[in-house]
């Protein structure tokens, strides 16, 4: 049974308690009737099973039987021998070990915090920690791989917008390093496919002259309107060259306009600070912006 009797050795009051009681403090506990302090270990009571039988008071149970006394006596007797005996067990060593149960008893705070009648916790956090825990090259490469996507993400929102990159000098910029860096020459052969036509040049003061044309767009898409690079020549061996942007070389009417759609020619009509004269042939060339 889990709750056992123990009596104080001054009032002889029992009380009845339980494993986990003994195992507090030592064993000792005060006494609610005379506040003696005594060890419950040590004044364990044994009741011996006694065959039942009618219900008779102890005045009637005198004068019936006279010898009462002294069978009160051999009982009280046999309970003290039990009593010894049940205490024994408690100075009982365990084979291979110096330490008796009521030493472990009384110290079984020192082994163990867990509340008694408790089942052991099992370390499952800690197992599981263990399991994932994981190397740090998995971070760096997992680190790696969500950078070169992000990139991606950004490379394509440009490449597919490059109104951007012709409003901002800074995103133009990066965009070319990164296609230089990758060799995305897809960009410089679709230029390629954008040529001038109807050009001429004519003088209009002593240092000034006109060139007038076309560009046409000869891609399937429409593109962002390209650089104009005019080089100067006298003898085959360029003299001077100029970039003209979309808003120095377009007419009037298209200002504004970013783009040049497929098939759809846009003149264009800008003037150089030079004589005519000063050069013998010419070449215009398409940069892409």
């Amino acid at each position: 049974m889990s709750e056992k009797q123990t009596y104080c050795p001054n009032c002889f009051t029992k009380y009845k308690v339980s494993v986990a009681q003994l195992t507090v403090a030592r064993g000792m506990v005060c006494c609610a009737k005379c506040s003696t302090n005594f060890n419950a270990l040590t004044h364990l009571v044994v009741e011996a099973d006694q065959p039942s039988t009618p219900s008779t008071s102890p005045a009637n149970l005198d004068n019936k039987n006279p010898q009462s006394h002294v069978i009160n006596a051999e009982t009280f007797m046999a309970n003290q021998h039990a009593e010894q005996y049940l205490l024994g067990i408690f100075d009982r060593k365990v084979e291979n070990s110096n330490i008796d149960l009521k030493t472990y008893l009384n110290n079984l705070n020192y082994f163990s915090t867990d509340p008694i009648g408790t089942y052991p916790a099992l370390n499952w956090s800690e197992k599981l920690e263990q399991e994932n825990k994981k190397s740090p090259w998995n971070y760096v490469l997992w680190s790696v791989v969500n950078l070169c996507l992000i990139g991606l993400l950004i490379f394509q929102f440009f490449w597919f917008n490059p109104k951007i990159l012709n409003n901002s000098p800074v995103f133009s910029g990066l965009f070319n390093s990164a296609c230089q860096a990758f060799n995305c020459s897809i960009m410089e052969q679709n230029y390629r496919l954008i040529s001038t036509n109807k050009v001429k040049v004519k003088q209009i003061s002593k240092q000034k002259t006109q060139f007038t044309g076309e560009l046409i767009n000869y891609h399937s898409k429409s593109l962002a309107l390209p650089i104009i690079k005019v080089n100067l020549k006298d003898n085959g061996e360029i003299i001077s060259s100029y970039s003209l942007p979309p808003s120095e070389y377009l007419i009037d009417s298209l200002t504004g306009i970013q783009r040049i759609p497929q098939n759809s020619p846009f003149k264009f009509k800008f003037s150089l600070p030079v004589e005519r004269k000063s050069f013998d042939t010419y070449s215009l060339e398409i940069i892409r912006p």
